[in-house]
């Protein structure tokens, strides 16, 4: 059952613990007040194709692609999609079993066969981008394909051994595929085995070629040796050692535009502080401060920069093409003005300029449900206090969980 708050009539420090209590729930990389959603997943899909911020673990790629294989032995295809259906909430306690206590990752964990969104469906397009599964193929094309090769066997004469083999319909799914572990349904783990892991390598090199997410498949760095040392960021200096000039470029960008967008999320929550400020006590500091604060060391770190100018833009725009994702004139405008006034950016916690650009971006974005719209007041009341204050990571966090499985499987015997 989904996690729901009633909000009761309660004393300020009830209401401020049950606000961060909230906060806990929220994926700080994923809010999107202003509207920069877009660009983020644009930059995100161009150095780390295939990934999601759904993802916990790489190996429920072949967990998908074994179920699926599990599932066809069924006779018609709505008997395979049943099988499939239920062996996928199953599998949630093979994995608690093979996994004892170290179950972070297992997706269903606590909802158990009750999850609503399942593996397959946050894998798929995983499938998909790095060319294991057909582009438009569906769980039930590919059943819907198993019992047509079902069919034509059963149709096709008797071959004698020097006969030349019988052309199957595809089912979708790369041929090559590791095998399924032995007794996967009774316990399973996420460690990749050495074949598994040299698979995805294999995958990743030809499907994702010239991105950074290939290049770190072959070019670990050499400060990386577990998970502890990973790179807390794509931009750390043990990442760009090695890049070639337009990864270079690339990574450059996203930071810069991660550090210079910061600003503008840091400037939302200012105002939203300064109109909830009749009633800050129900938070445990001063959030007023704490903004102010929190932008003048931005402001610090920006002088420490190149800004962003108008072949960044362009850079962006161009991204935004390639990846399909709409760039619209209005987000064109903002950045522009944004980039314009982070120029000087000790200025900006009182600039009424850019003070206006944020009210009006967010107004553009969401409507109604701006929280800084007069007369708002239940959206305003609703802020927890912090609203995607911290830097955009484009997915950074979960390209190098995948990355280090594919570590960890190479080295294993």
């Amino acid at each position: 059952m989904a996690s729901t708050f009633a909000w009761l009539a309660v004393d300020p420090e009830q209401r401020r613990r049950m606000m961060e209590a909230v906060e806990l729930f929220r994926d700080q990389g994923t809010i999107d007040d202003l509207g920069i959603g877009a660009i983020r997943d644009g930059i995100s899909d161009t150095l780390f194709p295939g990934t999601s911020t759904l993802h916990t673990r790489l190996r429920y790629v072949l967990f998908v692609c074994w179920l699926l294989e599990i599932a066809s032995q069924k006779d018609t295809a709505e008997q395979m999609a049943w099988a499939f259906h239920d062996i996928e909430r199953d599998f949630i306690d093979s994995l608690k079993r093979g996994m004892g206590d170290a179950r972070e990752g297992i997706i269903g964990r606590r909802a158990g066969r009750n999850l609503q969104r399942v593996p397959s469906a946050m894998y798929w397009g995983t499938l998909i981008s790095w060319g294991i599964a057909e582009q438009g193929l569906s769980a039930r094309d590919y059943f819907r394909r198993c019992v047509l090769r079902s069919d034509q066997l059963r149709a096709a004469p008797r071959q004698e051994e020097m006969d030349t083999p019988i052309e199957l319909t595809p089912t979708g799914i790369l041929p090559g595929i590791p095998s399924q572990p032995q007794d996967l349904l009774k316990s399973a783990t996420f460690d990749l085995r050495h074949e598994e892991a040299s698979f995805f390598a294999e995958t990743i090199t030809r499907s994702c070629a010239g991105t950074l997410l290939a290049h770190l498949v072959h070019r670990r760095p050499a400060a990386w040796t577990d998970a502890a040392s990973a790179p807390l960021h794509l931009w750390d200096s043990e990442v760009r050692c090695e890049l070639p000039p337009n990864l270079l470029d690339l990574v450059d960008l996203a930071e810069r535009f991660s550090l210079i967008i910061q600003g503008a999320n840091l400037l939302y929550n200012l105002l939203l502080a300064e109109a909830i400020s009749g009633n800050a006590g129900r938070y445990r500091d001063d959030p007023l401060e704490r903004y102010r604060e929190k932008l003048a060391v931005w402001a610090g770190q920006v002088n420490a920069i190149r800004p962003l100018d108008d072949s960044d833009h362009r850079a962006i725009g161009r991204i935004m093409k390639d990846r399909r994702r709409a760039f619209t004139p209005s987000t064109q405008r903002f950045l522009t003005s944004w980039f314009d006034l982070s120029r000087t950016p000790h200025t900006l916690p009182d600039c009424e300029p850019a003070r206006r650009l944020v009210r009006e971006r967010e107004t553009a974005v969401k409507g109604g449900r701006a929280r800084l719209r007069p007369g708002n007041w239940k959206a305003l009341d609703a802020w927890g206090g912090s609203s995607a204050v911290d830097r955009i990571e484009f997915r950074w966090i979960y390209a190098r969980r995948h990355l280090q499985d594919i570590y960890d499987g190479l080295e294993a015997v």
